[in-house]
């Protein structure tokens, strides 16, 4: 989703990955992994930063497309703020693996933005990738032929029919009008919440912004109450 690296920079990230894998994981064997790296940055749900090889290196998820927060030429999409939330409460800080495409296939080893293509193996061994999808935090990306298709497009059938995240209609007719969303504003970086005429209650970042009508429903959340 965004980019801040042009594909120079994108290309030289990739050699770092490369040089920090084993020759007999490398792109070109199948079922290809790294080992064990650290996640330093999440820029929103499916792009991230991960420390490897003396350096970071930015992270587009394979599959999975999460709505966006923070693209200078889009506005913040409904249920981005919170796909972004979930993948920073689950990765960020914690040890993950990455595993690769086995080589040839369509849209190759890095995007057109030079990010690093490739599904994060959580600490459990779970695909994060589909994980995403399973729980409604993102939408399968079909633009090129991936090897788990057939079970993310599952996973996001059977999310759409359950209303999970971005396919809950209610919470969707909610975002759209101020009136029901509600007007307590949950930062997700901090996980502060402000009330309407606190300091700083219009200055989080819509990107980071998460609404509630309750301060019962932040707490729940696991928000708690800006002190000024």
């Amino acid at each position: 989703m965004i980019s801040y690296c042009s594909k120079t920079i994108g290309a030289l990230c990739l050699a770092v990955v490369l040089a920090a894998i084993p020759a007999a994981c490398t792109p070109g064997h199948a079922n290809t992994r790294t080992g064990q790296v650290v996640v330093s940055a999440v820029f929103d749900g499916d792009t991230i930063v991960v420390v490897l090889g003396g350096g970071e290196v930015t992270v587009r998820l394979i599959g999975v497309d999460t709505p966006e927060t923070g693209r200078p030429d889009t506005p913040v999409q409904f249920y981005g703020p919170e796909a972004s939330d979930f993948t920073r409460r689950a990765l960020l800080g914690k040890q993950v693996l990455l595993e690769f495409e086995p080589p040839g296939r369509p849209g190759g080893a890095t995007d057109k933005y030079g990010r690093t293509l490739a599904y994060v193996i959580a600490g459990d061994g779970t695909n994060f990738n589909l994980e995403l999808v399973r729980l409604g935090c993102g939408r399968v990306y079909t633009k090129y032929p991936f090897q788990y298709q057939h079970a993310f497009e599952k996973a996001e059938r059977a999310a759409r029919k359950a209303g999970l995240g971005m396919w809950d209609k209610n919470k969707r007719a909610a975002w759209s009008d101020p009136g029901q969303r509600g007007t307590i504003i949950g930062n997700t970086r901090s996980r502060i919440y402000h009330l309407p005429g606190q300091e700083g209650y219009d200055r989080v970042r819509e990107k980071n912004r998460i609404y509630f009508p309750t301060e019962e429903e932040a707490q729940k959340a696991g928000f708690r109450k800006a002190r000024n």
